[in-house]
């Protein structure tokens, strides 16, 4: 299906569009098709439905689509790329597997659209007087606009840009060509190229077009060797957040734009991801293939130790209106690890398919002295399932930054304080915790001596006592929540909004220092926690109500102990998920 001129369709059906396919079509292709006037009743402008299969879609021109101009419905290993559109929408769903969506064009209007595909499609020449159209008063080109400049920050990309065209009626659109084929177009004096590679050169050559499609001469060719730096990121060990389904952190890191890390399924935002690049760098750019074409606000920074953090790029006031997002600067940040923190997601989750990260190596540190050894650490049981360890600083000629904890010989965490709150901890069970000191050059310590502690045994004074709830959804009932078991929660009314509330009868006056409470999300809710001797009158024992929880996991701890018969949470905002709670957990004097 090849240079055809299809508008004006799908009126009052929707599931159908300008061209629709079934089933496998080994070689079948979808190219040069001028598609235009597709209302919103239409699923897909292009529409692979139901089986199609081996479909290629490239160098279409799409005008005045209304809904979106791509669908796949169980499309298997189908490829959408260098298709013009000015509606970037599209949607890949059900068992829709092995496609590949990129490297397509969206373009402010329809007479920005590549003249030589709207201008080939219909009609051959020697037949079109047969269905004329309007009769065509402007016949006059454009002037050729000037000979390109380029700007190659980064080895795949290169940011063009030339003298403008000039036309009688007015230049509409430009289209770029690539070694004499097209591969984009643009209402500007300027686009940006990506797909390229290192080291490669090519020829660039820019024509100009007015609204009655008449295309102009080609400008001066610009030849452009791309830099040969590497990806910096490739290949190197990255850790997350999260991660769900196979999507691990790796994944963003491979090379492979087929591949991604996404993370956990159902956790809120924020998610992030972070690379160890080996070495230290001065990190001047980064590149992020995100899975959606749309939707993301992110944050990237580099730290030399994991726990001061600089600001490369701040992309959190605004959503991604791409798939593929650049961070530039002039002004490099000095570092080893690298972190994207993805703060708003549209509700897609972070999912990253590719992450690059480009800079030069930073100069060599003179220093290569070790700090000293750290002291044995103290341990202090807090809970059950929580322990603060603490260490008397190390010493070291330049200072130390940072401090690396092990638990039982596996490291747990970085920090640049001398403690470290360490949870999900078994009750009456032995922990060994050792401490690295490390220096601003990375030079690490020997471990400290070994500090070993038996956690608390775990007597939780509301566990399987007596419980009541403002409401309740399905087998999600309040005993489930002081029940013991973390895989079982309370959850309140279906569809009901907040504030909702659970309580706890603890059976006699007792008394209470802390409080467990563990949400279903490990962010998003506001609570207020009380407790009462009557039931009547009640006090605060941790007001949550002013900013929203950003672990599942919450401790709460009385200054003094208090003395209460009855403990009540009431979940004031819960950011849409409805109050639920695994377990309500609370302790005495320890």
């Amino acid at each position: 299906m090849t240079d055809n001129d299809v508008s004006d369709i799908m009126k009052s059906q929707a599931d159908g569009g300008a061209i629709y396919t079934l089933s496998t079509n080994p070689g079948g292709v979808v190219s040069g098709n001028y598609i235009h006037g597709v209302p919103a009743p239409a699923y897909g402008a292009i529409y692979h439905d139901e089986g199609s299969r081996y479909w290629q879609n490239t160098g279409n021109a799409l005008c005045d689509v209304a809904y979106q101009w791509l669908l796949m419905n169980h499309g298997m290993d189908i490829s959408a790329t260098g298709n013009f559109t000015t509606q970037p929408a599209f949607t890949t769903q059900a068992n829709s597997t092995g496609d590949d969506v990129s490297g397509n064009i969206t373009v402010g209007s329809c007479d920005q659209l590549p003249a030589s595909i709207v201008d080939n499609a219909g009609l051959q020449p020697d037949y079109r007087h047969l269905d004329p159209g309007p009769a065509v008063t402007d016949t006059k080109a454009p002037t050729a606009p000037g000979t390109p400049a380029a700007v190659t920050d980064f080895p795949t990309v290169a940011d063009l840009s030339w003298p403008a065209a000039s036309d009688d009626t007015g230049v509409t659109g430009y289209s770029v060509y690539r070694d004499g084929t097209l591969v984009s177009a643009t209402g500007k004096a300027s686009v940006r190229l990506s797909g390229l590679t290192g080291g490669n050169t090519y020829s660039f050559e820019v024509t100009a077009r007015d609204a009655a499609g008449n295309e102009s001469e080609p400008s001066g060719a610009l030849k452009v060797t791309m830099p040969s730096v590497p990806d910096l990121a490739l290949k190197k060990p990255v850790t997350a957040s999260s991660d769900s389904e196979g999507n691990v952190p790796e994944k963003a890191v491979d090379g492979d734009l087929s591949t991604r890390w996404a993370q956990g399924l159902g956790l809120p935002d924020p998610s992030w991801l972070q690379v160890d690049l080996g070495a230290s760098y001065d990190v001047n750019g980064a590149i992020t293939t995100f899975e959606k074409s749309s939707g993301y606000k992110y944050r990237i920074e580099v730290s030399p130790d994991e726990v001061h953090w600089k600001t490369l790029a701040d992309h959190t006031s605004a959503n991604t209106t791409a798939m593929t997002d650049y961070a530039h600067t002039a002004d490099p940040v000095t570092g080893r690890f690298v972190r994207l923190t993805v703060t708003g997601s549209s509700g897609n989750g972070g999912s990253i398919f590719d992450f690059q990260v480009y800079g030069t190596p930073s100069a060599p540190s003179s220093d290569h002295t070790a700090p000293a050894a750290p002291g044995q650490p103290t341990v202090k049981p807090l809970l059950p399932s929580l322990v603060d360890v603490s260490w008397p600083a190390a010493t070291d000629d330049t200072g130390v930054p940072s401090y690396v904890v092990y638990q039982d010989g596996m490291r747990i965490g970085v920090t640049g304080a001398t403690t470290l709150r360490v949870s999900h901890l078994t009750p009456e069970k032995a922990y060994s915790f050792t401490v690295v000191a490390r220096d601003a050059a990375l030079n690490a310590s020997d471990p400290s001596k070994a500090a070993v502690v038996t956690t608390l045994a775990d007597n939780d004074l509301a566990l399987k006592k007596t419980v009541t709830a403002s409401s309740y959804s399905e087998d999600n009932t309040p005993q489930k929540a002081v029940d013991g078991d973390l895989s079982t929660r309370w959850a309140q009314g279906l569809g009901l909004p907040d504030p909702s509330w659970i309580q706890v009868d603890l059976g006699k006056d007792t008394s209470v220092s802390s409080v467990v409470t563990t949400f279903e999300k490990p962010s998003g809710y506001m609570y207020l926690l009380e407790y009462s001797a009557d039931g009547v009158t009640w006090s605060t024992f941790e007001d949550h109500t002013s900013q929203n929880t950003s672990s599942a996991a919450n401790y709460s701890f009385a200054d003094q102990p208090v003395t209460a018969r009855y403990l009540r949470l009431t979940v004031t905002g819960s950011s849409w998920n409805g109050g639920s709670i695994y377990e309500l957990q609370a302790y005495g004097d320890f």
